[in-house]
């Protein structure tokens, strides 16, 4: 994987309920994967959601260029992938969502994981997928709690980026998902 010198990138995001109602007045952390230390829980800017549930983060940070598998095996295509992690509360505890948006020939496509905070205080362990109960647990509690959902998730996403200005613009809608244990 390559990195580009850093380009100015706005991420716009709007948080909602599963009802599709704004949620307002939620602290969120955004931070942009190839700024420095992105799994810090210092990294980023920590934000508040407006009226309508939204947040706007602009930073100059890298672009990262790689090769991903988008329909064949044997082929690869060229992918600019911008990195987007966004720390919300869990049961509790905080979570760093990490969106992968590769921009390839076709459109974005998108990828969703989230992560707990390990021993060190960074977001390095993700939450575990128990395929015997559909469910998701925590890492440091494998057999403890189990959740239906990572409890978010993106409804839609969209990545373009501005011939006059130069900046990628990065529009989310995430929604908070409430879930049950099991």
């Amino acid at each position: 994987m390559q990195q580009t010198a850093a380009e100015p990138i706005q991420v716009k995001a709007q948080f909602v309920h599963e009802d599709g109602s704004a949620i307002s007045g939620m602290a969120v952390r955004m931070v942009i994967g190839s700024e420095k230390d992105s799994r810090a829980p210092h990294a980023g800017k920590t934000l508040t959601t407006d009226g309508d549930g939204r947040v706007s983060y602009t930073v100059d940070a890298p672009i990262k260029e790689r090769k991903i598998h988008t329909g064949s095996v044997f082929s690869r295509s060229a992918s600019q992938l911008i990195e987007v992690g966004i720390e919300m509360e869990l049961l509790g505890r905080r979570a760093l969502y990490w969106i992968e948006l590769d921009v390839v020939k076709a459109g974005p496509l998108m990828g969703l994981a989230a992560y707990v905070p390990g021993s060190s205080g960074r977001f390095d362990q993700m939450l575990k997928f128990n395929d015997k109960t559909h469910a998701w647990s925590f890492p440091d509690d494998p057999k403890g709690m189990q959740l239906t959902s990572t409890g978010a998730n993106v409804l839609q996403h969209d990545v373009k980026k501005d011939a006059a200005t130069g900046r990628w613009e990065i529009s989310l809608k995430v929604e908070k998902q409430k879930w049950e244990r099991r």
